[in-house]
């Protein structure tokens, strides 16, 4: 028996995120999914679950007067994707956005195999939410799902 230390996989852990209105984008994401406030210091929350596997938002309350993306080739956090795990959760997530008017499109990918949900934040930053039926997805559903990659932040 190997004593070596098995390497995890990497995920993403965390995303900062430059918004207009830190109580308004506290109560959003709140709302939306699994993300309440686990620390906050002036203009700035983290959101999320302090466990290692989960997903944190770092929300930073910027000062400038222009809050607006520009364009599709600005630098920056460009949209943000979740796995969700189920459809009735992305069903959930759906209406919510819709209940907001953020709700953008969802479409079937891969055979069925994936759901996609796309919609915004009340920032405009492009969310997407997926949900994968089978629990490998191989190198096949991101060829297939590699020219969504140039619409996610349009």
């Amino acid at each position: 028996m190997s004593t070596d230390e098995v390497t995890q996989p990497w995920t993403l852990r965390s995303t900062l995120v430059a918004v207009a209105d830190l109580e308004r984008s506290i109560a959003f994401y709140g709302e939306l999914g699994p993300f309440p406030v686990i620390a906050r210091e002036d203009a700035v929350a983290v959101v999320g679950d302090v466990a290692p596997s989960s997903p944190v938002i770092a929300l930073r309350e910027t000062s400038s007067r222009h809050q607006t993306r520009h364009g599709q080739q600005s630098l920056g956090v460009r949209s943000m994707t979740f796995n969700v795990g189920s459809r009735q959760e992305i069903d959930r997530i759906e209406s919510f956005l819709r209940s907001r008017d953020l709700f953008t499109d969802r479409r079937q990918v891969h055979n069925g195999a994936s759901d996609l949900l796309r919609g915004r934040d009340p920032d405009n930053l492009p969310l997407l939410f997926a949900y994968y039926e089978a629990d490998t997805i191989g190198a096949d559903y991101y060829e297939e799902a590699i020219g969504l990659f140039y619409s996610l932040d349009a």
